[in-house]
């Protein structure tokens, strides 16, 4: 019942299991074992998680420090014993170049570091990803698309040319969310033969189109999918392992199903598809909700103080809803039962206005599997109407796809949904005919609007 999510930021995670089985806040009373979360609740629901090396690097003043302070994480969630036989994956940081945080030279120090610490700790991860450079809001590194091209091809190079050991655990990441993008990718990706050098690839740009893709007649990230898959096949491939950044929303998991299942069908290749989110645990930090399955629906269950005692469904209230839900995973992965606690003290403590600890750590548990969950009920949903699209049903395929969509938004269902149902056709229809030209024409009519004019060498002399 493992998912393909990958949990972002999950030495927050660490920390507060760890805290907590320590007793550090006194509450701790044999509710789970160390081999209970390492060897069954993990390896069943979520069992990769990533870690950004540079998300704290803006500012640091001693960049050899920063590397140690990096090195101290890994072994602090790996020596917790919460994650034996999970994967640490790390992301290098480029994101904090392209959006601003850190400028050319600071950039360079990054590089240099991270870079290194691929070689000299490559004990403390299982999988890391190039360091990519795309431009982005108030990014201070490139004056032009050849400066661009000329610094993503460095640090590509860095990853290609480091021992097998190191190179066969990167992530290639191809970039593709606006014309010259494509095109300057493309050229990175084809010239330097890089797609064979690597056997882990990943696609950005995703978070950055959610407000766009609404106008495009497929879905999104199909269209940096297709020139992989091609590589992948001129490479004597026949399967291509697939990340997608950001893209951690429950109705893609049933397009990402659909895709597996017409790939395996049409050309016998072989696609894993996985995806994160650092946003999982704010819903319920911040938003005070989680996600439940009523009868088939997903629907947000709201925890704050004074929704607690309103109705659920019928006549159990969302307390109820709340204690019957924490009840049943802890059944199922044999964890103490905290519905006496519950029943006798509420779910938030007086004195910190939060959470009580064990509340907390059931609830992000919960979360995990959760995702688990879905992906199982989406795969076998995607078998049972895959064959309607097989058949040119498609009237009813897309009645089909949309009326999960619907159910997985308290049954309610939005102009976007409607028009991603429609266009699952279109996508299915792309990935049979593997047409980069189409994607190309997509990517020039539709997203040309979001193209980075700062870079463009010619500029228009004003009088």
């Amino acid at each position: 019942m493992k998912s393909n999510y990958v949990c972002a930021g999950f030495e927050t995670l660490a920390t507060i299991l760890n805290n907590f089985e320590n007793g550090k806040s006194g509450r701790f009373d044999n509710h789970f074992t160390k081999e209970q979360i390492s060897s069954d609740f993990f390896p069943n629901t979520c069992n990769m998680f990533l870690h950004s090396f540079g998300q704290n690097f803006a500012g640091r003043k001693r960049p050899e420090g920063h590397m140690k302070s990096e090195l101290r994480t890994f072994e602090f969630c790996r020596n917790t014993q919460f994650f034996n036989d999970s994967k640490f994956i790390m992301d290098s940081g480029g994101f904090q170049a392209s959006i601003g945080r850190i400028d050319r030279h600071e950039t360079q120090i990054l590089i240099d570091l991270y870079h290194r610490f691929l070689v000299e700790h490559s004990d403390v991860y299982d999988r890391a990803f190039t360091l990519d450079l795309p431009p982005g809001p108030e990014c201070k590194l490139f004056k032009n698309w050849t400066e661009l091209y000329d610094r993503n091809e460095e640090t590509y190079n860095l990853a290609a040319n480091m021992p097998d050991h190191i190179r066969n655990k990167m992530i290639y990441v191809h970039h593709f969310r606006t014309p010259k993008l494509w095109d300057t990718f493309t050229r990175l990706m084809r010239d330097n033969n890089f797609f064979d050098k690597f056997q882990y690839h990943a696609t950005g740009g995703i978070v950055a189109n959610m407000a766009t893709d609404s106008a495009i007649p497929c879905i999104i990230y199909v269209i940096p999918m297709i020139p992989l898959i091609n590589e992948a096949m001129k490479c004597g491939r026949n399967f291509l392992n697939f990340h997608i950044l950001g893209g951690a929303n429950f109705r893609d998991i049933l397009f990402y199903e659909l895709f597996k299942i017409h790939l395996q069908k049409k050309f016998a290749f072989e696609v894993e598809i996985t995806y994160d989110s650092s946003g999982l645990f704010k819903a319920l930090m911040v938003g005070r909700y989680i996600s439940v399955i009523d009868n088939g629906m997903l629907t947000k269950l709201d925890l704050r103080t004074k929704s607690l005692n309103v109705r659920h469904i019928g006549p159990m209230k969302r307390i109820d809803k709340f204690k019957a839900t924490m009840k049943e995973l802890s059944d199922k992965y044999n964890f103490k039962d905290i519905t006496p606690l519950i029943n006798d003290k509420g779910i938030y403590c007086s004195d910190s206005g939060t959470f009580f600890d064990e509340v907390r750590v059931y609830s992000m548990l919960y979360m995990l599997h959760n995702f688990a969950d879905m992906q199982t009920q989406l795969c076998d949903k995607a078998a049972e109407i895959y064959p309607l699209y097989e058949a040119g049903e498609l009237q009813d395929f897309v009645k089909e796809v949309e009326q999960v969509t619907r159910n997985l938004n308290q049954g309610r269902i939005t102009r976007k949904q409607k028009a991603k149902s429609v266009s699952i056709v279109k996508s299915l229809d792309m990935l049979s005919s593997l047409d980069e030209n189409y994607c190309k024409f997509l990517v020039d009519k539709v997203l040309a609007k979001d193209e980075f004019q700062n870079l463009e060498q010619e500029r228009v002399m004003k009088f």
